[in-house]
């Protein structure tokens, strides 16, 4: 855990002396943390027997948080979600010790303390994402320079057991972890596995009797959680290319030479990269489809992004249609080529929040610029006609 936060305080020290890196340089940039990541959780993999696997579903459950660097723009939220899910284990160790040993009481809140203030911290220094140094140098290169040696491995479930029972050491984790943030401001996006979604019925901020009440029942697992999932699967069947069931994929998804008949379609995606090289018919992106991006050459008819969730997708050819269903938290990026003169994308939303279109070539130094996607209509009804225009906020 220690190894963690000590590699995201390297990062950030990183975005503080660099430019923003390229987007394909960004996982090898993020690779320490993601390691330390990916230790915690199969500690708590293989300890499912130990007495303690409540205890380390907790910091399991919750320390996906540090991939706020990876997320944007909305980090904050991301950080609340893993914090969400950490308290449902922490309720359960405070049930469980609140008249046995204070001590396990006090660690279940000190890390969901600790959360709490990485939120803060972010909402404060990086709101809509890492803050990186425009005037930097090179992230790549400066991060190769001064790469930190590994870190010790983590303890084994058989060291657990031997300490599972003690509570003879109190640990002094709230100064130690407020430690944590003063060296992070001292500085100038999975992806996450295993996360169980809280429901709103669990959610003490909603719930009043639950606050009272300082703990949340376990929820029975919904039939949908039960189901064996099917296997992932990239092929081309007939004149469709489908892409399914790809999770926390750790290398992006290529479709290589498709056919301008080809069209592609994407099912159950999450924490997943797919990359189309070559100019296809018809793209879909449909249900189940989360934390995920689509880079796409050009397509000849429409890009369709139905039902899904926190996603981007990046057209460096062109596009004549882009359609948005129910969907939310969408971030679309066009080439120069998709808005020269003669050329135009049509946007169609419907249902859809949180999406915005970011065109190449109209920010600072040639960069994108973000235009966002208006949500809010005023339909007006006048001699029997109706007219809509788009609600405009100003101030």
């Amino acid at each position: 855990l220690a190894s963690a936060f000590a590699a995201q305080r390297d990062f950030i020290l990183l975005a503080s002396h660099a430019k923003k890196p390229a987007a394909a340089d960004l996982p090898e940039l993020l690779k320490p943390t993601q390691t330390h990541l990916e230790a915690v959780i199969k500690l708590r993999e293989g300890a499912r027997s130990s007495p303690l696997f409540n205890h380390l579903s907790i910091v399991s459950e919750g320390i996906p948080a540090l991939g706020w660097v990876a997320v944007e723009p909305t980090p904050v939220p991301y950080i609340g979600e893993m914090k969400d899910a950490a308290q449902f284990y922490s309720n359960r160790v405070i049930k469980e010790y609140k008249d046995k040993d204070k001590t396990h009481v006090e660690y279940a809140q000190t890390f969901v303390a600790l959360l709490t203030e990485l939120q803060a911290y972010v909402k404060k220094y990086h709101t809509t994402g890492i803050a990186w140094n425009l005037r930097g140098g090179d992230a790549k290169a400066l991060a190769s320079s001064t790469r930190a040696p590994p870190p010790p491995p983590p303890p084994t479930a058989a060291q657990l057991e031997q300490f599972g029972g003690g509570a003879s050491a109190k640990p002094a984790a709230g100064a130690a972890l407020s430690n944590v943030f003063s060296a992070l401001n001292q500085g100038s996006n999975v992806t996450a596995v295993g996360l169980r979604k809280v429901d709103k019925s669990e959610m003490t901020h909603k719930n009043p009797e639950l606050r009272a009440a300082g703990v949340v029942p376990s929820a029975p697992a919904k039939p949908s959680e039960l189901a064996p999932k099917a296997p992932p699967k990239l092929a081309l069947e007939g004149n469709k290319w489908v892409v399914e069931n790809y999770v926390n994929w750790p290398e992006p998804l290529v479709i290589e030479n498709p056919e301008l008949r080809h069209t592609v379609y994407i099912f159950i995606c999450q924490n997943s990269t797919i990359q189309v090289k070559g100019k296809v018919n018809a793209v879909t992106w449909v249900d189940g489809c989360k934390k995920s991006g689509l880079l796409l050459d050009s397509v000849v008819s429409t890009v369709d992004i139905v039902n899904c969730k926190s996603v981007q997708v990046q057209i460096t050819g062109k596009a004549p249609t882009v359609a948005l269903d129910k969907t939310d938290g969408c971030q679309v990026y066009l080439s120069k080529l998709s808005v020269e003169i003669g050329a135009q994308v049509e946007i169609l939303t419907a249902m859809s929040s949180e999406c915005n279109v970011l065109v190449e070539g109209e920010g600072e130094d040639g960069g994108f610029i973000e235009r966002p996607v208006p949500e809010q209509i005023k339909n007006t009804v006048r001699a029997g006609k109706m007219t809509s225009v788009i609600v405009e906020h100003k101030g």
